[in-house]
């Protein structure tokens, strides 16, 4: 049966953990360089410099020749990535340099792009793949529990996030009721096994940075959710509410979509459908909101005829900023000091662009010359916040899914607007510090 909210609680699902561990690997750290020091030798010469330096600032504003290259290099990064076609893990320094394929690991599951826990040290991917980070990089891959519902749809995860901190794994998954119908439930799967958790009847979750727990969109009906919202069916149906449901309590609402319509200014009872990105440490929460057609008979799914972009509000349900994103926003990612949030903008017929939302300070779109991708597939921040990693499918006419990505990804320096393209052999996964990261 799907467990229904307020009356099932939370049920244990045991699994057996199969673990593979491989040896760790200490490749090759990020490339260091700094500008040489230049010293005056001579006073005579320190009087030369002085007229040039005066020439230089008399020299029209716009001459591209006064303008000096942004550095693409983060001497405190590690990019980790994924080999498309072998599904093998590398490593790299940000601007492409000392590349190595991870040949001793064993390779992922699955072709999605692994999600990052907030502390850096585990990956997770739909396809059950948990990789554990060492100050290097990945050092294991192992294979995460199959849940009963996961076995009885055969299907993988439609999403996979982290809960407190990175101790659980957040997977929402195809339940397989009575009469073969199914939904989607949301599971906590602790990275270091033991007891899986099934929690509720969601449209949307994902895990609560401070506790085991998840942040859900709540369907007006979980029947309908049930109909319409199954596994692989039109998404999304309407919503009533972002719920936190954590391990042992009962759900705390924190908004629902008639408070959302109020702040909005929208008629009230408008059908919104919801989906949450909670800040690095979970004290603000981004929730992307869009209009939803409710479904009204057999075979008539969902639809989302106008997006209303989003709002920012406290774990209590506080309206405390407005968002509008950009036509063909695909992703959303915070800061990593939860300040501003950047999205990325791909369509077809549109050029490419990266839009910086600094909360209560306005927008900032770089554009990407020369880009005109299918739809943005990875925004990564580098630790120290001042640059962007962006990666998109880039075409639709590859004879595999891996042949329409961008090889390598573009580095933004979001001090000065620069862009660089970095070839590199696979899609970037996560931007790592090394500095202090625990094996």
């Amino acid at each position: 049966m799907v467990p229904l909210r307020h009356n099932l609680g939370v049920q244990r699902v045991t699994g057996a953990r199969q673990l593979r561990p491989f040896p760790a690997l200490d490749p090759e750290p990020p490339s260091r360089f700094t500008w040489r020091r230049v010293r005056w030798l001579t006073l005579g010469c320190g009087v030369a410099g002085a007229a040039v330096a005066v020439a230089l600032l008399t020299w029209p504003a716009s001459s591209s020749a006064t303008r000096v290259p942004a550095s693409f290099a983060d001497s405190d990064g590690l990019i980790v990535f994924e080999q498309p076609h072998t599904l093998m893990l590398g490593t790299a320094a940000p601007d492409g340099n000392h590349p190595q394929i991870l040949s001793k690991l064993s390779p992922l599951q699955g072709t999605d792009i692994p999600a990052v826990s907030s502390d850096g040290r585990y990956l997770a991917n739909t396809e059950g793949s948990l990789v554990t980070m060492g100050p290097a990089g990945p050092v294991s891959v192992t294979t995460l529990p199959e849940s009963a519902p996961g076995q009885a749809s055969g299907q993988a995860w439609q999403d996979a996030s982290f809960a407190d901190g990175g101790k659980y794994v957040a997977a929402t998954e195809c339940f397989q009721g009575v009469n073969f119908t199914d939904t989607l439930v949301a599971n906590l799967i602790p990275v270091d096994g033991g007891d899986q958790s099934v929690l509720d009847t969601v449209t949307d979750a994902t895990g609560d940075p401070e506790s085991a727990g998840v942040l859900e969109s709540v369907p007006i009906d979980p029947a309908a959710a049930i109909t319409y919202n199954g596994c692989g069916g039109p998404s999304p149906v309407p919503d009533k509410a972002i719920e936190l449901v954590r391990l042992g309590q009962r759900p705390r609402t924190i908004v629902t979509t008639a408070d959302l319509d109020r702040a909005l200014g929208q008629p009230a009872s408008t059908p919104l459908a919801m989906s949450v990105t909670p800040i690095p440490g979970g004290t603000l929460l981004a929730v992307s909101i869009a209009v939803a057609i409710r479904p009204t008979g057999p075979g008539e799914g969902s639809e989302l005829p106008g997006g209303l972009g989003g709002v920012v509000i406290t774990r209590t349900g506080k309206v405390v900023a407005d968002l509008r994103f950009p036509q063909y926003t695909t992703m959303v990612r915070w800061s990593p000091d939860g300040q501003r949030m950047a999205s990325c903008q791909a369509g077809r017929l549109a050029q490419s662009t990266v839009t910086i939302t600094t909360i209560g300070k306005g927008t900032r779109t770089i554009r990407l010359a020369g880009r005109h991708d299918v739809f943005c597939t990875q925004l990564l921040w580098s630790p120290d916040g001042r640059q962007l990693i962006y990666a998109a499918q880039t075409t639709t006419k590859g004879l595999t899914q891996s042949d329409d990505m961008q090889r390598g990804w573009t580095v933004i320096d979001l001090t000065s607007g620069q862009v660089h393209n970095v070839t590199a052999p696979g899609q970037p996964v996560a931007w790592l510090t090394t500095r202090g990261q625990a094996g």
